[in-house]
């Protein structure tokens, strides 16, 4: 359930704690810059170091994100999913949650920021993202360098600010799988949940 507690902390720029198929996640909206930067610090997250974002559906990614025909065909083929695929933004997403250019050159081309994205095969993540009017940022719910956690007592014990929405976690252990399309190529930066081939693109 999105209560309109929730959606309204995402649109004020505050953190909010969800579930996914796997783990609970923090999300803020990803074109709010101040919420991007208040995410990395409470997280104690390094910075330079990308963080994923969920949308709601494909419309969604389309308005914030150049794609390809390739890329379309793993949107329709693996969404909503655990497939996480490397884009570039069209549209206003914060500087904070996008690929550095290194220790990942892969994740730039051409000189373009990308940044994974994915539409999740969990339903209260999808409205959220949908309520929030943008993609949201889709890092785990704890301090980085902490296991992930599906219990909202630990996530209320690590962050007793953050309001954390009710729900189930699902039985996912696998983190997605992130790929991305290069030259008309399909590169896999990390294999997870999604049994994605190669050729698959």
């Amino acid at each position: 359930m999105i209560t309109r507690k929730a959606k309204n902390k995402i649109l004020k720029g505050d953190l909010v704690a969800y579930p996914t198929e796997s783990f609970y996640a923090l999300g803020v909206d990803a074109t709010n810059k101040k919420a991007t930067q208040r995410l990395f610090r409470t997280k104690h997250r390094e910075k330079g170091k990308p963080i994923a974002l969920i949308a709601s559906d494909l419309a969604q990614v389309q308005r914030y994100f150049h794609t390809s025909p390739e890329e379309l065909k793993l949107m329709k083929k693996y969404w909503p999913g655990s497939l996480t695929i490397v884009l570039r933004p069209k549209k206003k997403i914060a500087a904070k949650v996008l690929a550095p250019t290194t220790p990942q050159p892969l994740l730039r081309e051409e000189g373009a920021a990308r940044i994974g994205v994915r539409v999740p095969n969990h339903t209260s993540a999808r409205r959220l993202a949908a309520r929030a009017g943008a993609p949201i940022t889709a890092t785990s719910a704890n301090i980085s360098g902490q296991p992930p956690t599906k219990l909202a007592r630990v996530i209320k014990q690590t962050f007793p600010d953050i309001l954390i929405m009710p729900g189930r976690c699902g039985q996912q252990r696998k983190p997605s799988t992130v790929v991305q399309i290069i030259k008309h190529k399909l590169i896999i930066h990390r294999q997870g949940a999604a049994h994605v081939h190669p050729l698959a693109a």
